[in-house]
């Protein structure tokens, strides 16, 4: 049986195309010795090319900052430094990453809204869009740093631009799109605070009173 499994094995990977040529020593090619070495040569060859493992696709790789956003659109990036009405700052949370990223993650889900939802947890990732109606849809980003900072960045953009509502009356208020006060009020349902910047300090925010 082994050699007709090393026959087998030979005659698949020899060329078809090759003359058969006759041994030179053929003393040397009958010894028991070599055809039984000849042999297991070819059973190792047949049995790693049948258990070789298949390829498996790679992991897909996520994006570890926000981008920031186009000047004027309906959307809201921690990375929109040169845009006051484009910026909201990070998120600052109390207490271990893995504990945030589930407490974003659970309130994320227990909205009906909600939907396309990626949480990588390995990676610091989440991703979900928010339907509001059939014309408006958000799709968030955000950035865990598991850094020991708790700090979290995001980004909140809506597929369709509108125009922003008119100017705020409340001290202190900087004017954007609707995706600001969305994002704020997640951040309030999580508990969580926003994170001063250096550039928070520079802008002097243009105010309608």
């Amino acid at each position: 049986a082994l050699a007709s499994i090393a026959a087998l094995a030979l005659a698949q990977h020899a060329p078809r195309d090759a003359p058969t040529r006759p041994p030179s020593n053929p003393r040397a090619t009958n010894h028991p010795g070599v055809r039984r070495r000849d042999a297991l040569l070819a059973v190792g060859t047949l049995c790693v090319a049948t258990d070789r493992e298949p390829s498996r696709a790679a992991e897909p790789e996520r994006p570890t900052r926000p981008i920031a956003c186009v000047a004027g659109t309906s959307c809201v990036s921690t990375a929109s430094f040169r845009s006051p009405a484009n910026y909201l700052p990070p998120w600052e949370y109390v207490g271990d990453d893995a504990t945030a990223f589930k407490t974003l993650v659970d309130a994320l889900r227990s909205d009906p809204k909600v939907f396309d939802m990626i949480d990588d947890e390995t990676a610091g990732y989440v991703a979900a869009s928010l339907r509001h109606d059939d014309a408006d849809v958000d799709d968030l980003e955000f950035f865990f740093l598991n850094d020991g900072s708790g700090a979290v960045l995001f980004r909140w953009a809506g597929r369709v631009n509108v125009a922003s509502p008119p100017g705020c009356f409340k001290p202190g208020c900087i004017n954007g799109p609707r995706q600001r006060a969305r994002a704020e009020a997640l951040q309030r349902e999580l508990g969580w605070l926003p994170l001063e910047t250096d550039e928070e300090k520079k802008w002097v925010p243009l105010l309608l009173h």
